[in-house]
């Protein structure tokens, strides 16, 4: 891994995302571009490790930050419920509502309970985060919560109509959860990798004359 300063070989532009600039994704050209040796991080080969090292960490904050906004989302969706009038009658009045209503809080407190049980295990399992079966099973931790989020957050958009696709006003938190859940569900690594990653982790360990 190199610490490379701006100079002669060196060019960068900015790509922009839906997601938010502050990120800093970009377009980096090194053509020519000279480094100090003393700008090595690390040992030489080992960039790879260094950038592995911090995933575990960062797939469990994107969980975090998952379960919050979808915690907040069907909130906002239970009061949107109770107070949207439709002929007279509260949308919560509806048993296609209720149903979707109910089928996002229980996806939402399986994946907290699911959260709490791999956060015990990394606070409690020798070497915490970086023990070696907890990147399997943060990775699976993440995969479940992406897919779950985006079930729902496709209730809570079709409850809220037209306000779950606008930016400001009463659908704001949940406009902005249903976007989030597709970030998160590619970076700090897609769900198809996350699937691959937890079950070559689990194959590591299985009795190798297993069978039915």
């Amino acid at each position: 891994m190199l610490l490379i300063e701006r100079g002669p070989g060196l060019e960068t532009k900015q790509i922009k995302t839906t997601y938010s600039t502050c990120c800093g994704t970009a377009l980096v050209i090194l053509n020519n571009c000279k480094v100090p040796v003393s700008n090595v991080m690390g040992k030489e080969g080992d960039g790879f490790k260094q950038i592995m090292y911090n995933f575990n960490h960062e797939r469990w904050l994107i969980v975090q930050s998952l379960i919050g906004q979808g915690r907040q989302a069907v909130q906002d969706t239970f009061m949107w419920a109770k107070q949207r009038k439709i002929f007279g009658k509260a949308l919560i009045d509806q048993p296609v509502i209720r149903n979707k209503l109910a089928n996002a809080s229980a996806s939402l407190e399986s994946i907290q309970a699911y959260n709490e049980a791999v956060t015990f295990d990394m606070c409690t399992a020798q070497g915490g985060t970086h023990n070696p079966r907890m990147g399997g099973s943060i990775a699976l931790l993440k995969y479940q919560t992406t897919r779950s989020s985006w079930n729902i957050a496709d209730d809570c958009v079709q409850i809220f109509g037209g306000r779950g696709i606008t930016r400001t006003g009463m659908g704001a938190k949940v406009e902005g959860f249903k976007n989030y859940v597709k970030y998160a569900a590619v970076y700090g690594g897609s769900e198809e990798i996350m699937a691959e990653l937890a079950v070559r982790m689990a194959m590591r360990n299985f009795p190798a004359q297993a069978k039915l």
